[in-house]
């Protein structure tokens, strides 16, 4: 059912979304995207009083609002309110003036946003006009998220404003498009979970160095363009997307794809000839979970190749030292390909990186550039031969029947980011020893305080919920500087304003080896007093993780079947607090267990 187009405030639909009223659906809805020039074209146009296009909206649950289409401009619509961003007349900036609007102010004061001062503003005229002006807005109403999959689908078909693989995209459903979209998240750093709320979205949109919104994603710092594999251009296209359908479609047809967009939109369904249910039939018989964890594996060892084994170098100038700002998409799916095979299909891994970097330096030159040598299945078929030839003897067989240490590091930036927008289930603690240089002791009651109580916390999330604790990570960088001074440490890695200051630290403030202490950790958990049955889950569950160079801890709580209480009390997570539960709100803990 839809409602007949009705004028909706600024004003009205900016309440909403400060209500936390408006949603937005990751499984179909792009990132943020709009340049600050878009957005204040927008807002002119408003201020000038022309029209601008319809907004489309989905009633959901709760009187919430699932946003179909019109996200940037209701994102541009709400910065401009809380001063984001500017309008330029005569070559001034004018700022929206806050104190002019009641309710914005109200925000500006609890802290939701900070409101510019000694600068200039538009008139309370125009404050009036902005937020009264009534844009149009459809609401549709469905129990079904797939009608409202399909209206979005429908709405960007023509592709008008989006980018060919943000067409193939739009709302497809499928199992294909869905790894696809989790996979680029994940390795982009923007993972979350598929719902949030339009006010979440800037944590995980990407921002560069020429738009500079504050946006939670760096796209100079992300693996693509920081190694120049793409350029920042090509990452607000969703050329990543393509390039990870590509390595997808890759894997399931067993050889290379020939990379051209009739091919792509076939095997999306929207070209001549529908290969969607060719491919659905291919990933179900591999499993989405397997073909995902086996690309992470190798995208993993390629971040760590490219971070810690070229000496500083970018990826880019190894693969192709004369490419100067052009990206290097073909070399790096060929190393891609070659990695997988070596590592996936023979369970090999590498030893000597030393000589991985002299084998591919210059890959491109190495790589025969006869027609379809970088489009057909044939050529590329070949560039991935030459390419393992070239780094085959510095690979040898793997003993390991589990993923290593330093294959963690996309899952790993994955639950750090996840961490921003659903902050009950994890939790970080730079260790066990205290940070005042004065008391640098393991005490049993912080172990208690720090750990178990937490773990208890995790444990009642709710039924099939699992948790995540991690040791060795700070979430405030003065932690992080006290650590480094503290420890001696240089130059510790941080990652989304999380500092990565390991556990080898600690290690040698106890005066043991690095495993021996990950075993005095984990021995303290199976002795604790928590359950028995979470003990024993947990003590399997305990994974040591490898990120540029400092070994963390991963505590895995996986929820059992109704709460549980240490020591006599229930705890629950309070965001990302710690706090024990008492009398009455108990009842609220067993109810999510039903």
């Amino acid at each position: 059912m839809i409602q007949s187009p009705r004028g909706m405030t600024i004003m009205e639909a900016y309440e909403l979304h400060r209500k936390n009223m408006l949603l937005v659906n990751r499984r179909y809805q792009r990132k943020l995207v709009w340049t600050i020039n878009e957005k204040q074209k927008l807002i002119d146009s408003i201020l000038s009083k022309y029209p601008v296009p319809l907004i489309l909206l989905a009633s959901v649950e709760d009187g919430k609002f699932e946003i179909i289409d019109g996200m940037q401009r209701l994102n541009a619509f709400f910065g401009f309110i809380e001063n984001q961003f500017p309008i330029i007349r005569e070559g001034k900036e004018i700022f929206f003036n806050v104190k002019d609007y009641t309710f914005a102010q109200s925000q500006a004061d609890k802290g939701v946003f900070k409101s510019k001062t000694g600068v200039d503003f538009i008139t309370q005229d125009e404050v009036s006009s902005f937020i009264s002006y009534p844009f149009p807005a459809t609401i549709f109403k469905s129990n079904s998220y797939d009608d409202i999959n399909e209206t979005f689908r429908r709405i960007n078909a023509s592709g008008r404003h989006l980018s060919p693989q943000e067409v193939r995209q739009a709302g497809n459903t499928s199992k294909f498009s869905s790894i696809i979209r989790t996979l680029a998240s994940e390795i982009r750093g923007d993972a979350s979970k598929d719902v949030l709320l339009l006010a979440e979205m800037p944590e995980i949109s990407i921002d560069s160095k020429q738009s500079s919104f504050g946006y939670g994603i760096s796209a100079e710092n992300t693996f693509w363009c920081k190694h120049g594999v793409l350029r920042v251009s090509d990452l607000r296209e969703s050329e990543d997307e393509q390039f990870i359908a590509d390595i997808v479609l890759s894997i399931l047809l067993g050889s290379p794809f020939p990379a051209n967009k009739k091919e792509f939109d076939n095997y999306y369904g929207i070209g001549e000839k529908d290969k969607s249910s060719e491919i659905e039939l291919k990933l179900n018989a591999i499993g989405f979970d397997n073909i995902s964890q086996d690309i992470k594996i190798v995208i993993s060892e390629l971040f760590n190749f490219a971070d810690h084994q070229i000496e500083g170098a970018r990826l880019k100038n190894i693969l192709n030292p004369s490419a100067g700002g052009n990206p290097v998409k073909e070399a790096f799916y060929t190393l891609f390909m070659a990695f997988y095979d070596l590592m996936i299909n023979q369970n090999m891994h590498p030893f000597d990186y030393k000589n991985i970097k002299k084998a591919i330096d210059n890959l491109h030159k190495k790589l025969p550039k006869g027609k379809g040598n970088y489009t057909t299945s044939a050529g590329r078929l070949e560039n991935i031969k030459i390419c393992k030839a070239l780094i085959i003897d510095y690979f040898k067989k793997s003993k390991l029947t589990f993923r290593s240490a330093s294959t963690y590091t996309i899952d790993f930036q994955v639950y750090l980011m996840r961490s921003k927008v659903e902050s009950a289930v994890y939790d970080f603690k730079q260790g066990l020893y205290s940070l005042n240089p004065k008391e640098r002791k393991f005490e049993e009651k912080v172990f208690e305080n720090k750990i178990l109580k937490n773990i208890a916390a995790l444990a009642n999330l709710g039924k099939e919920k699992t948790g995540y604790l991690f040791l060795g990570v700070t979430d405030e960088e003065s932690d992080t500087l006290q650590v480094e001074k503290l420890d001696l440490l240089k130059n510790v890695p941080r990652y989304n304003g999380f500092g990565i200051v390991g556990l080898e630290r600690e290690a040698i403030l106890k005066g043991v080896s690095l495993d021996d202490y990950i075993s005095f950790i984990t021995k303290k958990i199976s002795d604790s007093s928590l359950p028995s049955d979470l003990r024993t889950k947990i003590s399997k569950s305990i994974t040591p993780i490898t990120y540029h160079g400092m070994t963390i801890l991963m505590i895995e709580v996986q929820c059992g079947v109704e709460p549980i209480y240490f020591n006599d009390k229930m705890y629950q997570r309070d965001g990302a607090n710690c706090v024990e539960v008492k009398g009455a709100k108990q009842g609220e803990i067993f109810k999510l267990f039903n």
